[in-house]
């Protein structure tokens, strides 16, 4: 590939750029897992998300942080516990949580009194809040919902006459997609509300790509891309959702570093308390988009120009049969595992109101 820069430039770049990947050869197939259908909106033509899920990532295992990744049942029967104390602190110590086996490979929980408590139990930490919930909504008609709670316990403390046993019918229980405008000003106090909705309500495979410009912004300059060159890549926060799916580029920029640090640390934190309550999030894949000077950069880059409906300035999707497409992606990858770890699922938002 030919670089602009001189002869020692490019040379010192290329090893750096080669000590990088030398040991991402066996990177994660990323497989289509559902194409929705495509539908006319207003006669342009719409294609909705493509979910990518990434299964069985050897290399990944061992690239990803443990700490991040790894959680044991006693992890999750403390974090189930302080959910209980988060939604109920004065009746807290009314609940026993205990962990159990799953019901013939699939999710369940269990409700019972013993003596003047009520014993939770679950093979998992979204199990085991599932099985509060239950009881929340059954024993003592109270809810926990986005917009406000109803949580007037009624006395005597209700207690449940025999064992309730429930298994789900699903294996994941999806949650998000990009366009769910208002999260990227959550801070961490709403964003613990909104995980503890999500476990209540059995949520285990939630999306989570808050913290991914800082994952671009590594990889690109990396790459040789400069600051001013992400300062015109980045949107500001109130275009991220059309920036992630590729519609612009730059739009409310440039972006703070402050802002990609505070968010690093955001997405770690949601990061931690999903995992401890045994969810899988689901990080974001690489999808092609690069910054509109990058043939300055790669020059035999192939490249497809698209445009959001003659909104915006065109913005540039890398073509996935160049083989820069696999370097760049591999570089995501390796970047995204070693900041966030991994659970195996990715996701991708592209071509959004845009013809690909």
């Amino acid at each position: 590939m030919k670089f602009q820069r001189s002869p020692m430039e490019t040379s010192q770049r290329l090893k750096q750029f080669l000590a990088k990947i030398k040991d991402l050869k066996k990177i994660p197939l990323i497989r289509a897992c559902n194409q929705f259908p495509k539908l006319f909106t207003m006669g342009q033509l719409l294609i909705l998300p493509l979910v990518l899920l990434v299964l069985g990532c050897s290399s990944c295992q061992q690239q990803q942080p443990a700490a991040q990744t790894a959680v044991t049942a006693t992890t999750m029967e403390q974090a189930s516990q302080e959910l209980i104390h988060r939604i109920l602190p004065d009746y807290a110590d009314r609940f026993i949580v205990e962990s159990m086996a799953k019901d013939s490979g699939r999710d369940a929980f269990e409700l019972e009194t013993k003596g003047d408590k009520i014993v939770l139990r679950g093979n998992d930490g979204v199990s085991i809040a599932s099985a509060f919930n239950y009881w929340l909504n059954n024993y003592a008609h109270c809810s926990v919902s986005w917009n406000s709670n109803n949580l007037d316990i009624p006395k005597p403390f209700p207690l449940i006459s025999s064992k309730v046993h429930k298994v789900s019918p699903h294996k994941y229980r999806y949650y998000f997609n990009y366009t769910t405008y208002t999260l990227i000003w959550w801070d961490w106090e709403r964003w613990q509300k909104e995980i503890d909705w999500m476990a209540l309500h059995g949520i285990n495979l939630p999306l989570a790509v808050q913290g991914q410009n800082v994952v671009w912004d590594k990889v690109y300059k990396d790459l040789g891309f400069t600051k001013a060159d992400m300062d015109k890549f980045f949107t500001g926060p109130s275009w991220f959702i059309w920036f992630w799916m590729g519609n612009m580029d730059g739009w409310g920029g440039p972006l703070p570093k402050s802002w990609m640090d505070g968010h690093e640390k955001l997405e770690k934190q949601i990061l931690a308390r999903e995992r401890s309550l045994g969810m899988k999030p689901v990080l974001q894949g690489f999808t092609g988009h690069v910054p509109a000077n990058f043939k300055q950069h790669f020059p035999n880059a192939k490249l497809r120009k698209t445009n959001w409906e003659g909104r915006f300035a065109d913005t540039y999707i890398l073509d996935p049969t160049d083989s820069m497409f696999t370097v760049i992606g591999k570089l995501f990858m390796q970047e995204q595992i070693k900041t966030y770890g991994t659970d195996h699922y990715y996701a991708a938002d592209v071509f959004n109101e845009m013809v690909p």
